[in-house]
């Protein structure tokens, strides 16, 4: 594929979260137009775009007349409706709809992950609950268990300790397939978010630490202390992927490392994850705008750490505290949203200093996240 996408163009961009809006800006400073289209009618990024397009429900009315009018399209999320990406098969979408299976499907993304010797953690695939319990007795506890597809159960996961919890799983049987996987306590995670252009091309943003708190977000943070082997090893499978996908734009390699010093890949994500905002202040080149120049056929830019960073969202009942710190932090940069998401984020705090650990420091005398 050879392509170039110039300024003055429609960039079309699917999106329910509040990276639309940011990519939108960045397209915007290029000198492109913006289409948006996304399922849900207060979408951030309808507030940013020039031409906006919303379909609620199942018809897809509004996403053929979004289509009719952009030169090239992207999406944000790595998780997108199967209708949708059915219909993305035949548009002009240099990411493509490889990584979009391979997100929403876990037995498909683990078949992948397996055609490249990736280490996972060990699984087994059931439809009942005495397959699970089968599994149980293979895998040993704990195990958590979760749909083979996101869509169809987008955030219900069961960690199952002992027999006893079982019953748990209940609601998740429906006939359709489920995935139980060994659990490890006290892991950490890590990604690595890259870029990869049209001629196949990799550029690598520094791995940053991340981990899951309230509400389903994430905070994340460059690291500090981190083994140059396990960094090595991360760095080879995140560009073993980039060159056997199919994708033009951006895509992350998400990894478990246990306390016994085994690594693990989580998954690979298509689009543009929240956490990779805090590249904006710990690199050179923002992971928006280098996805931009991917797909609209430019070079890619190099991409060099320049100092230690945190990114740490804020929900709706933590923005008062955050403003006792208004003018009391001179390295904070405070985003906020005009309305909160679904999952009550109202923001974020980037920080900015020499190390993270003594960012850290800060932010638990701040007193407005729970570190526990």
């Amino acid at each position: 594929m050879s392509f170039e996408i110039l300024p003055e163009a429609t960039i079309g961009i699917i999106s329910d979260n509040i990276m639309g809006k940011y990519l939108a800006q960045v397209a915007h400073n290029m000198g492109y137009s913006v289409a948006a289209y996304s399922t849900l009618k207060n979408a951030p990024i309808l507030q940013e775009a020039d031409y906006c397009f919303v379909d609620d429900g199942d018809a897809l009315v509004e996403f053929e007349n979004f289509l009719a009018l952009v030169t090239v399209v992207t999406y944000t999320s790595g998780w997108l409706p199967p209708k949708l990406v059915a219909m993305l098969k035949d548009v002009n979408l240099p990411q493509g709809t490889e990584l979009l299976e391979l997100t929403d499907d876990h037995a498909l993304g683990r078949a992948f992950s397996e055609t490249q010797a990736l280490n996972l953690l060990p699984y087994e695939s059931v439809s009942s609950l005495d397959e699970v319990a089968t599994a149980v007795r293979n895998l040993g506890y704990p195990v958590v268990v979760k749909p083979i597809f996101k869509h169809k159960h987008h955030d219900d996961t069961v960690i199952l300790r002992g027999d006893w919890d079982l019953g748990l799983v209940a609601p998740l049987i429906d006939g359709g397939a489920l995935l139980v996987e060994s659990w490890l306590d006290n892991l950490q995670e890590f990604s690595i978010t890259a870029v990869r252009n049209q001629q196949g091309q990799l550029q690598l943003y520094p791995i940053r630490q991340t981990q899951r708190i309230a509400n389903n977000l994430r905070r994340a943070w460059t690291i500090d202390e981190l083994s140059d082997e396990v960094a090595a090893v991360m760095t080879e499978i995140t560009t073993k992927i980039g060159h056997n996908i199919n994708v033009i734009g951006t895509f992350s390699v998400n990894f478990f490392y246990s306390a016994t010093g085994n690594l693990y890949v989580r998954d690979i994500t298509g689009g543009i994850e929240d956490t990779a905002i805090l590249y904006d202040v710990t690199t050179s080149f923002s992971v928006l705008a280098q996805h931009l120049r991917a797909i609209t056929g430019q070079a890619l830019a190099d991409v060099l750490l320049t100092q230690a960073g945190i990114y740490m969202p804020i929900t709706v009942d933590q923005k008062e505290a955050l403003f006792r710190h208004w003018q009391i932090q001179p390295n904070w940069q405070v985003y906020l949203a005009t309305q909160p998401t679904v999952n009550q984020q109202a923001g974020y705090v980037l920080t900015t200093g020499s190390a993270a650990t003594q960012l850290f420091n800060q932010l638990h005398v701040a007193g407005i996240w729970d570190f526990d």
